[in-house]
C-alpha cells in the first residue's frame, strides 16, 4: 500500500497503446498489471490509442470497469487495420519474409520513424501527451507506467514526467529495443544513445527477466526484473488429455532465434526406425504463426502429425495447453548470458503438464531454474536429439505424472508487492 503520511493515496496513469483486452502477447502483461495495480492504488487510469478498437479483442483479457481514455493515432499500424484479416494487428508469415517488409519493420523499429510513423506516431504522441496531463490534473497522478513496445508510449511517459517532475516513471521493458540478436534496428549505436537520452529521466525501468536486465542497465540507471507471473494453477481445473499423445506450440514464433529442430529430428528419426506410428502423435500449434510451423514441419517430413488451430484467445489456449501430454517452449539465449523468460513459461508452469523446452544457444540458467522437473534442452548439447527420443518414447505410453511443485514467487500478486515496496520506497 502507499505510504500512510501520505495526504492523497498514489494514484496511476497507464500508458499502452495496445492496452487490453487487444490479443497479443505483450497485452496479458498489461492485464495482470493493471489487476494487480488497482490493489495497491488509490486511482488506476489508462491512456490508449483509439486504434485498440479497430484491433482483434480477446475477451478473457477484458478489464471489467478500467478507466480508459482513448485517443486517435494516424500510424502505419492503422493503414495495415484497414487491409488485414479480422484486423489482426500483426503481418503474417509471407509478408514478413519479403525483404522489403523486412526492412521496413527496421525502419519503423528505428528513431526517429518510430516515433513518426510507427505504432502511435507523433499525433498520438501529442494527443496523448494532452489527455495524460488532463489526466494527471484531475486525477491527481503521482505515478506513471508505459511498457514498450511501442517506444510511443515511453516518449508520452517522458513528456509528461518533464512536465510534472513529481511523477515516479516506470518505464518497463517486455523486450529490447535494440535487440542483439534480432539485429531489428537501423543504426544500433544512435538507437541506444536515444534510449539513454529519454531513459535517465525514468524513475525505474523494469524488464522480465534477468538476461534483459544485463542489457538493459547499459541504457538506464535504476533496472528493476519485474517478472511475469501466474494467476492460478490452471491445473487445478478438471480437462480431460487429448486421447492421441500430443505435444502443443500455443504462441508467437520468431523465424531464426527460435528452433524446434532438436525435437522435430528426434520425431522424424523414430518414425523412420519404426519406434512411432503417426498414429501415435500430434504435433498441435495455435497461433498467429501457422505458415511458419507447418513450413518447419515440411522440413522434416513431419506433416503427417502437424496440426494447426490458427490464433485463440487466452482462453482457448490454455485449454489447449491443460490437455496436453507436455507443452513445448522455444526460447533463445541472449550474448552475456541469459535469456528473455516470455509469459509463455508461467502459462505452461500454471498449466502443471511436462514443459518440454529447446533453448537456441548455450542455455539460460534462469530459464532452467524455474523448469526445475521439467525438460530443458539447448541446442548447444551434443546429446540433445538422443536424449529427446527417449523422452518421447518414455511419455507417449505412459500414463500422466502429476504436476511437479511450483517454485517460489511465481504469483503475479507477489511480484506486484515487491515492485511495489521498492516504487514507494523511492
Amino acid at each position: 500500500m502507499p505510504p500512510k503520511d501520505n495526504k492523497r493515496p498514489a494514484n496511476l496513469l497507464i500508458i499502452a497503446y495496445y492496452f487490453p483486452p487487444v490479443k497479443v502477447v505483450g497485452a496479458v502483461r498489461l492485464f495482470h498489471f493493471y489487476q494487480e495495480s488497482r490493489k495497491h492504488f488509490g486511482q488506476v487510469q489508462a491512456l490508449s490509442s483509439t486504434n485498440r478498437l479497430r484491433m482483434a479483442q480477446d475477451d478473457s483479457l477484458r478489464l471489467e470497469g478500467a478507466s480508459v481514455t482513448e485517443v486517435p493515432a494516424y500510424d502505419l499500424r492503422r493503414a495495415t487495420l484497414a487491409h488485414a484479416a479480422e484486423n489482426q494487428p500483426h503481418l503474417s508469415h509471407r509478408a514478413k519474409s519479403r525483404p522489403a517488409a523486412r526492412f521496413l519493420g527496421r525502419l519503423l523499429d528505428s528513431f526517429p520513424f518510430n516515433l513518426l510513423i510507427g505504432d502511435g506516431g507523433l499525433i498520438y504522441i501529442l494527443l496523448a501527451y494532452r489527455q495524460g496531463k488532463r489526466l494527471v490534473r484531475e486525477h491527481h497522478i503521482t505515478h506513471l507506467f508505459s511498457s514498450y513496445r511501442p517506444w510511443s508510449d515511453h516518449l508520452v511517459a517522458w513528456l509528461l514526467k518533464r512536465r510534472f517532475p513529481h511523477l515516479f516513471w516506470i518505464a518497463d521493458f517486455r523486450d529490447l529495443h535494440v535487440d542483439p540478436v534480432r539485429k531489428n534496428v537501423l543504426w544500433p549505436a544512435f538507437q541506444r544513445w536515444c534510449n539513454r537520452r529519454i531513459l535517465r529521466r525514468a524513475s525505474l525501468a523494469t524488464t522480465v527477466s534477468e538476461g534483459l536486465k544485463r542489457h538493459l542497465e547499459q541504457l538506464a540507471p535504476n533496472v528493476y526484473v519485474l517478472r511475469n507471473g501466474i494467476g492460478e494453477r490452471m491445473g487445478e481445473k478438471e480437462e480431460k488429455l487429448f486421447e492421441q499423445f500430443t505435444i502443443a506450440y500455443t504462441g508467437s514464433l520468431y523465424e531464426g532465434l527460435q528452433t524446434a529442430g532438436p525435437l522435430f529430428q528426434a520425431l522424424q528419426q523414430l518414425l523412420e526406425e519404426g519406434k512411432l506410428e503417426e498414429e501415435g502423435i500430434r504435433l498441435l500449434y495455435a497461433g498467429k504463426d501457422g505458415a511458419l510451423w507447418e513450413q518447419w514441419l515440411r522440413q522434416y517430413g513431419l506433416n503427417g502429425i502437424g496440426q494447426n488451430r490458427g490464433l485463440l484467445s487466452m482462453e482457448e489456449a490454455k485449454t489447449i495447453q491443460l490437455r496436453a501430454h507436455a507443452n513445448l517452449l522455444l526460447s533463445w539465449s541472449l550474448p552475456g548470458g541469459g535469456g528473455i523468460l516470455t509469459s509463455k513459461v508461467y502459462e505452461y508452469l500454471a498449466a502443471g503438464r511436462p514443459i518440454l523446452a529447446i533453448v537456441n544457444g548455450d542455455g539460460d540458467e534462469e530459464l532452467e531454474e524455474l523448469l526445475s522437473g521439467h525438460l530443458l534442452f539447448s541446442t548447444s548439447q551434443q546429446d540433445a536429439v538422443p536424449a529427446l527420443k527417449t523422452f518421447i518414447l518414455g511419455v507417449s505410453g505412459a500414463p500422466p505424472k502429476a504436476p511437479p511443485p511450483l517454485p517460489e514467487g511465481l504469483e503475479w500478486g507477489k511480484n506486484m508487492e515487491e515492485l511495489v515496496k521498492t516504487v514507494f520506497k523511492n
